[in-house]
């Protein structure tokens, strides 16, 4: 007999879906089911987690859960699952109210060996206190010297570098005073060390409980399968109920208020003040209120016409923030508008500014096509098959849970075509959004907040840091320092603990095809127009792609600066404001993009692709649009590009600690591969000094013109050739595009101009590895090392790919995380550049580091691995090439392959290669490639007071002209 109960079933024909809802009466447990035809198979279980305190215990609960079960006795499960398992996406997430553990595998044994081990991690965890010590925070002695250490403890002093980290808890701390969205859920680094192992086993007894969960499902699955092994594994054993914990609700507000919020910066510089004005709406779980945010969102900030957006952006002063929009995370909705790169004098202007704009705003409304298009956006977000970063069936689960968790209609998180019917009539009525935006005027429900840099936000935090150590050193007493040493021998020992890894399920590489999956052919075509036929729920989608390989490499910051700006200017007989309302109107997803390609040869092939996607019905929509923004540019708006440069100057300025990984990662491998050249040119370290340029040529009226010559001659350049197009859709849609965009194409794309022939750039000459720390001021570092090797196409690529695996796996987890105290650690191989690499992220040391990377190196030529251990590896890469990819993602897909020259025979050679690789090969590629070759080597450093292993300072923030 089933434990679970049906409520109801809901068809989405939208989504060719069904949702099943069921509800587990002894204990209150819920499931949720969407019924899908895709081969991906999702599951989650979520929990309501509402912390009293910033000390992390939702965070580190989360990261614990994962360390060892009842069932699974084991020290590392989750990990060990990721090297055993073919599931396309495997994590676990704490967010402000709520912590949920997701999977999705195309594979149904693999599935329900993951819903084992998830099923007992969340419920039956071990909570071990040497794991807490990992996972959390320890005290360390070095030299007799207090310190602290710990996963979670050094990825939150990685979160910290984010000024939008401070920002939004310096506005949720006070408009959502006095619930759980006013600590931070992640953990306070200065305020973790004050859980105890204690607090959090009994977080874990009050919160992770059938009576709390949530469990969501999706996939060709029944939903009866699902439960009983949910029965059994935890209902069987957990039936008593206890009432559901409901995130609390802010106290109203009598009266607006204001605060001044504290952000770091790297120079404190005068203009990183800011303004923001936050309001608190409605629950976010309600339809209406839901919907009626994401008008307000469209409506006064949706496009660069869009009332609240222009005003900003031609203040001649500062940027819109951000921050700006609609917010669902917490449990009431937030509405943020402001504005940042400010002066302290200018933030009062800007308040004003704002204020008045929704005051005229109230009185005139905005155009009806305005609220239309948002409606028709929501629709396509609906319908929409493309993925993120995880699986687009997870993405639907994820945005339905806390809708669920909330207590509202998760049937209205799948399905808004109803309500979207509904809302065409109240939009019909002017006065409705007057309305709406007349109720943000007089709502007592508001928070101004003045954001103020701070260039001691990090050296001040330091020195709380230290005093807290040191008050807790002089109390210390002997049994007290026996017991840390104690606690770091035993914490040693259990990271180099063998364990049985029978006890866990896995997946066999003879387990899975010896064939690559199939993706859409290409081939040569006479007139380069490629359309096909995918599942796409009634969305068509084009790309325009030209060859732009043969602009000269120093024009490569030009071309990657025309894609960013290009969508934010104007058209001939339409300003910026009109273009970008026009375009909104017309499709809901347009954009440029760069995709560079380093060929077998080492050449590099650069494409420069503009695409839009819309319904069917809109094919006109999308020629129009996209024959407009090739066919008819204009780089005139002085005013409009010298405001564009200043935010893209100071946006990159604000962002150089967040970023620190990117740049370290770009630097290490730009002299290894014309590839990744090509990427630190127009975004790496060496885009920076360009950056520093575009500062100087923003700042005079004859600067911006020449900025807008070099964009028409870029421009000129792109379409003086034929594009390739690509074409995709429902039923015959992509052929029906596609012979509209053929129509349309030989007459507008006709130009003037010097001809760029189309093909591969040359090679360029090898340069010298890099030896590099770049440094911003932040509390965490990133390291990486690289080498230069074979791409795919070669006889050791299969090799070096279960050799990064075999790293990531045996060595580098254990010695950066586990040890070492990083979040991450894991070595990679990129066959489509030739670069094999290992990295760290928020990483509390470097020297140490980079000896660690060395004696990698030396372990896995030393050491013996097993046969299992091998085949993991090669499970690791497998599930990498068979992640399977949305529709249109797909033929995307094919089309890069294509361009690289990378034929299905190449695939199979590598798939070979893989299956069939030795440890005997590992040892030699490593021996051959890493033992034997260079090692480039570029960090990310926090500070340069540490040891930086011989590295050389870069200082960022002067490479990018601050």
């Amino acid at each position: 007999m089933s434990h679970f109960e049906h409520l109801r079933s809901h068809a989405i024909p939208a989504l060719q879906a069904t949702m099943e809802e069921y509800v587990a009466p002894a204990s209150g447990a819920r499931h949720i089911h969407l019924t899908t035809s895709g081969a991906e198979m999702a599951f989650l279980v979520g929990f309501p987690t509402v912390p009293d305190a910033s000390d992390g215990r939702a965070h580190i609960l989360e990261h614990l859960a994962l360390c060892g079960s009842q069932r699974y006795p084991v020290r590392d499960p989750f990990f060990a699952m990721l090297r055993r398992s073919t599931a396309t996406f495997m994590n676990a997430f704490t967010y402000a109210d709520r912590t949920v553990y997701p999977f999705v595998s195309t594979d149904e044994n693999d599935f329900y060996n993951l819903l084992d081990v998830y099923l007992d991690a969340a419920f039956f965890p071990k909570l071990d206190y040497l794991n807490f010590l990992q996972e959390g925070w320890r005290y360390t002695l070095t030299d007799g010297v207090l310190g602290y250490q710990g996963v979670v403890f050094n990825e939150m002093k990685g979160a910290f570098a984010d000024p939008g980290h401070a920002l939004y808890k310096g506005l949720t701390s006070t408009i959502l005073s006095g619930t759980t969205y006013e600590v931070d859920s992640g953990g306070d680094p200065l305020a973790i060390p004050e859980l105890t192992h204690q607090m959090l086993k009994d977080f874990h007894a009050s919160h992770y409980h059938p009576s709390q969960a949530v469990f969501m499902t999706a996939g060709p699955l029944p939903a009866a399968a699902v439960q009983a092994r949910i029965a059994e594994r935890v209902l069987a054993r957990q039936i008593d109920a206890s009432t559901r914990r409901v995130p609390q609700l802010a106290s109203a507000f009598v009266a607006p208020q204001r605060n001044t919020v504290r952000i770091p910066s790297q120079q404190g510089r005068d203009n990183e003040f800011g303004l923001q004005m936050t309001w608190l709406m409605g629950e976010s779980a309600v339809p209406k209120v839901a919907f009626e945010a994401s008008l307000l969102s469209a409506g006064l900030l949706g496009d660069a016409a869009a009332p609240l957006m222009k005003a900003m952006e031609t203040a001649g002063y500062g940027r819109p923030s951000g921050f700006n929009g609609h917010d669902d995370s917490a449990r009431q909705m937030l509405f943020h508008v402001g504005m940042e790169g400010l002066t302290e004098a200018q933030a009062p202007m800007a308040e004003a500014l704002i204020w008045a704009t929704l005051e005229q705003v109230a009185e005139q409304g905005v155009e009806h096509a305005t609220l239309q298009a948002a409606l028709r956006d929501l629709k396509y977000q609906q319908r929409s098959t493309r993925s993120g970063s995880m699986p687009n069936v997870l993405e639907r689960l994820l945005v339905a849970l806390p809708v669920a968790m909330r207590d509202g209609d998760v049937v209205t998180a799948f399905d808004s075509d109803a309500i979207l019917q509904a809302m065409e009539s109240d939009i019909a009525d002017p006065a409705y959004f007057k309305a709406l935006v007349r109720n943000l005027l007089t709502s007592p429900g508001r928070l101004v907040s003045t954001i103020v840099p701070d260039a001691a936000y990090f050296s001040d935090r330091d020195a709380v840091e230290s005093a807290r150590l040191a008050q807790a050193s002089a109390q210390l007493t002997d049994a007290d320092r026996a017991r840390i040493a104690a606690d770091t021998v035993a914490l040693e020992a259990h990271q180099k603990t063998a364990f049985d890894s029978q006890v866990l399920p896995r997946i066999r590489p003879g387990d899975v095809s010896t064939q690559p999956r199939a993706l859409p052919a290409f081939a040569p075509t006479a007139d380069d127009i490629h359309a096909f036929s995918i599942g796409s729920n009634g969305i068509s989608s084009a790309s325009i792609v030209y060859d732009v390989s043969a602009i000269p490499a120093a024009d490569w910051p030009w071309l990657a600066l025309y894609t960013q700006l290009r969508d934010d200017l104007g058209l001939e007989g339409q300003d910026y404001a009109e273009a970008g309302a026009w375009r909104q109107r017309m499709v809901p997803s347009f954009g440029f993009d760069l995709q560079p390609f380093q060929l077998p040869d080492g050449a590099l092939r650069i494409d420069l692709t503009v695409s839009a996607n819309a319904l069917r019905e809109e094919h006109a929509n999308i020629v129009a649009v996209l024959d407009a923004y090739m066919a008819r540019p204009r780089f005139d708006e002085a005013v409009r590009l010298r405001y564009l440069l200043e935010r893209k100057v100071e946006n990159t300025l604000d962002d150089l600690a967040q970023a620190g990984s990117h740049y370290a990662s770009m630097a290490v491998s730009a002299p290894l591969a014309q590839v990744r050249r090509f990427q630190d040119a127009i975004a790496g370290p060496t885009a920076l000094a360009f950056n520093a340029r575009l500062k100087t040529l923003a700042a005079t009226p004859e600067g911006v013109a020449q900025v807008a010559a070099e964009l028409a001659r870029i421009h000129a350049a792109i379409v003086a050739q034929r594009p390739s197009m690509l074409c995709a859709g429902s039923g015959d849609d992509g052929h029906e595009l596609a012979r509209l965009l053929a129509a349309a194409w030989p007459t507008s794309s006709t130009t003037t101009g010097a001809t760029v022939a189309p093909g591969a750039s040359a090679e360029a000459a090898p340069q010298p590895p890099a030896n590099v720390a770049l440094h911003a001021a932040g509390q965490v570092n990133h390291c990486n090392i690289a080498w230069a090797v074979p791409m795919s196409h070669d006889d050791d690529a299969g090799a070096l790919s279960v050799a990064a695996e075999l790293f990531t796996n045996q060595v580098l987890h254990t010695a950066l995380r586990e040890a070492g105290g990083a979040y991450g650690g894991s070595a990679s191989y990129a066959g489509d550049s030739g670069v094999f690499s290992m990295a760290s992220f928020r990483d509390p040391r470097l020297a140490a580091t980079y000896r660690d990377f060395d004696a990698a190196v030396d372990t896995i030529l030393a050491s013996d691995y097993s046969d299992e251990q091998v085949e993991e590896a090669i499970i690791g890469v497998i599930k990498k090439l068979d992640k399977p990819e949305a529709p249109w993602d797909a033929v995307r897909l094919g089309w890069r392959m294509f361009r690289r020259g990378t034929d299905m025979a190449t695939r199979e050679r590598f798939r070979q290669g893989v299956l069939g690789c030795t440890q005997a090969q590992v040892k030699a590629v490593v021996q051959k490639y890493l033992k034997n070759g260079t090692a480039s080597r570029a960090a990310f450093a926090g500070n340069t007071e540490q040891d930086l292993g011989g590295l050389a300072v870069v200082d960022l923030s002067a490479l990018a002209g601050a």
